[in-house]
């Protein structure tokens, strides 16, 4: 049993495990668990459905001229082609019922972004983080600013389909959040972060 504030975790199932294959293997995502836990204070007794994680890395590449680099990835449970900052899943173990992390945010974040992007970082600043949906799962999502960017080779991962790598100016890409075009949760909190620490600012007028 373990004590987690007021609560007491009594018993925890594994009902799925998220493996995804990789060049180095497979790569342990996520569990999805029926996680049984007792109110110390109320005395009360529930289960909840829960997802755990080992957090995800996302990137803002800043390239020299100030232009910010997306993705347009396919994302197969929508089934469409979305624009997206870079980001990854940290390597992790099983353990418990918990997801654990076996590498920094930082280390993460180098390799997701040559992977999916060809560059390489010289400085990579971590800017700000927080819970994707704490209503459901514990994945916290880590924000970094990449910047010093050399080329190097894209090396995606099986049935990971980036089409395209493109730059845009912070204008457009406050044009892009204004006409709904960039619709992935955790490419709109960090260009909100990132363009909101610039000067100008982040003004969703008309698009």
């Amino acid at each position: 049993m373990t004590t987690y504030g007021r609560f007491e975790w009594r018993d925890v199932t594994t009902e799925y495990r998220g493996v995804l294959p990789t060049r180095d293997g497979e790569e342990l995502r996520w569990l999805v668990n029926r996680e049984r836990m007792r109110d110390t204070v109320t005395g009360e007794t529930f289960t909840r459905s829960i997802m755990r994680s080992p957090g995800v890395c996302v990137m803002a590449p800043v390239l020299d001229d100030d232009r910010i680099a997306l993705v347009r990835q396919y994302r197969y449970p929508v089934a469409e082609e979305l624009w997206e900052l870079p980001a990854g899943t940290l390597a992790a173990r099983e353990e418990g019922g918990r997801v654990i992390a076996l590498e920094t945010p930082e280390t993460c974040a180098a390799r997701e972004l040559e992977e999916e992007t060809g560059w390489q970082a010289e400085r990579l600043v971590r800017l700000a983080e927080w819970y994707a949906m704490p209503g459901g799962n514990d994945q916290r999502v880590y924000l970094f600013v990449a910047t010093g960017l050399a080329r190097r080779a894209q090396r995606l991962d099986e049935g990971e389909l980036i089409e395209e790598v493109r730059a845009f100016p912070a204008a457009e890409l406050t044009r892009m959040i204004a006409r709904g075009e960039i619709r992935d949760a955790k490419t709109l909190a960090g260009l909100l972060h990132v363009l909101g620490r610039r000067p100008d600012g982040v003004r969703l007028g008309q698009p």
